[in-house]
């Protein structure tokens, strides 16, 4: 990964002008993840639903790897801890190759509708949290500037940080993805939030988490 600064975000929106950019989409069945190859949950064994998949670009960067995608268990209704970041219920695939063909996944996964995805002007977060510090802005309304649907940044926790660790030992990971329940109706938990990390110190097409905090 480059040297990007952590503190620029992309808020994300649905495409509605074809000048728009497309950075990924929300729903649907993802590109380029045959059914022989669909990420199945580790606890009760089920295909796990189709969340998100992003491409990489000037909004995010993801090092060697093509596109993100992302996945949770929706067949226990939370049973398998699917909020879990290392419990195997949910899954952060991330592509070394390039594949844009349509697979159809497992006919018994939930599929929502796909909404296509662009991003709105960067957004420097650092400097907003300054205006917190030097001009007495209220930090609950600098935080619902950033509760929404997102491209890097700091993580908006709804129950407190739950940032994950590298495994090597060397730190926290970064956030590529905060995803909520607003512009696709995710039905695991209305008004939760899905949080997704990319390891920064690992090039492992394993290295991405994600954890889920439900509405209160």
């Amino acid at each position: 990964m480059t040297t990007r600064s952590p503190w620029v975000s992309y808020r994300l929106a649905k495409k509605t002008e074809p000048s728009e950019p497309v950075v990924g989409s929300f729903g649907g069945h993802p590109r380029g993840i045959r059914a022989s190859e669909w990420p199945r949950c580790g606890v009760c064994g089920n295909a796990m639903c189709h969340m998100a998949q992003i491409n990489p670009g000037p909004w995010l960067d993801l090092g060697r790897f093509t596109k993100l995608s992302v996945f949770i268990c929706h067949a226990t209704g939370g049973r398998c801890e699917d909020w879990d970041p290392w419990k195997g219920a949910n899954r952060v695939v991330l592509h070394p190759n390039e594949d844009e063909n349509l697979y159809d996944g497992p006919p018994t996964v939930r599929v929502y509708r796909r909404k296509l995805l662009t991003v709105q002007q960067p957004l420097d977060e650092l400097g907003l949290m300054r205006r917190v510090k030097n001009e007495g802005m209220p930090m609950a309304d600098a935080l619902a500037e950033l509760r929404h649907d997102k491209l890097g940044g700091g993580a908006v926790w709804l129950h407190g940080d739950q940032t994950p660790q590298s495994p090597t030992g060397q730190g926290p990971m970064r956030l590529a993805l905060q995803l909520t329940t607003k512009l696709v109706s995710f039905d695991i938990t209305p008004g939760g939030m899905a949080y997704i990390f990319v390891d920064p110190f690992s090039p492992d097409d394993a290295a991405g988490r994600l954890v889920w905090q439900g509405g209160s």
